[in-house]
């Protein structure tokens, strides 16, 4: 009899809502784990051509899995009555995550630097950019850093976030790049001769972007000197030879014509030494 009363004392309805709310948790779960799984699995085949990165990228899709069974095992611990083992175990795993926060906060910044580039792509995989001041060749693209072969030979790993923190520049979004090619004479100088012979070194170059005409235009002016700029395009391939080849060819032109090859003119003023 004591046990039927006990029995009788339960509160079967209860009971049953906790459980069904407890199976629903647990669906919703499952149902988050796996449509989660198949939404990163998809973002991982997007992104397939600009990283090689397949362990960050699996070791993200586990710590998003463990992220949800984690909170489903913190809702069925509330849901089964153990309010004070949930208050103690969030308790812990706050303190936890404050002592872990301060220890990788930089190498999760890197990891959500890193999806953002890859869901962004302000590059690509063999593109030559300029990011975290370090211009060159892209030669990987991970969840944690981005490696570029520098203009310099070495290649740089740059960190995600400093990288997603600064400007970005491509330079092979655009087939073409634009460059100055500055030459500096004398105030006392023919700039109309000057800038036909800019003209003339431009048109005698072939790998100049067609559809883009030359522009010679007047930049800095000095107490003795002026600056004539010769504006050009080029393709990203050849860009730096041509400017190169380009230079040579003014340093030609201005010898054969008795003028100056580009220096730029210092005035020195003295004065006389006082006499005893």
């Amino acid at each position: 009899m004591p046990s039927f009363m006990s029995l009788k004392g339960i509160d079967w309805a209860d009971i049953s809502a906790r459980g069904v709310l407890i199976l629903v948790t647990w669906l919703l779960v499952w149902l988050l784990v796996r449509y989660v799984g198949r939404w990163l699995t998809r973002f991982f085949d997007r992104v397939a051509d600009q990283t090689a990165d397949r362990t960050g990228l699996q070791v993200m899709r586990s710590l998003f899995n463990a992220a949800i069974v984690g909170v489903g095992i913190l809702i069925t611990l509330a849901l089964l009555g153990l309010t004070p083992l949930v208050a103690s175990m969030l308790t812990a795993a706050g303190v936890a995550g404050i002592i872990i926060g301060f220890a990788v906060k930089d190498v999760a910044a890197n990891f959500i630097s890193g999806m953002l580039l890859l869901a962004d792509r302000p590059f690509s995989l063999g593109d030559v950019v300029s990011a975290g001041n370090v211009q060159g060749t892209v030669a990987k693209i991970a969840l944690r850093s981005t490696r570029i072969h520098s203009t310099d030979g070495p290649v740089v790993t740059v960190p995600n976030s400093v990288i997603a923190a600064n400007a970005i520049t491509n330079f092979s979004v655009n087939p073409n790049r634009r460059f100055e090619t500055i030459w500096t004479l004398p105030l006392d100088a023919d700039a109309e001769s000057a800038q036909q012979i800019l003209l003339q070194v431009a048109a005698a170059e072939p790998r100049l972007t067609p559809d883009i005409p030359p522009q010679v235009l007047v930049g800095d002016i000095r107490n003795g000197s002026y600056d004539l700029k010769l504006i050009c395009q080029a393709p990203n391939a050849v860009w730096a030879q041509v400017q190169s080849d380009l230079k040579r060819a003014l340093v030609a032109h201005a010898r054969e014509r008795d003028l100056p090859a580009g220096l730029p003119v210092q005035i020195v003023f003295t004065t006389p030494a006082d006499k005893d």
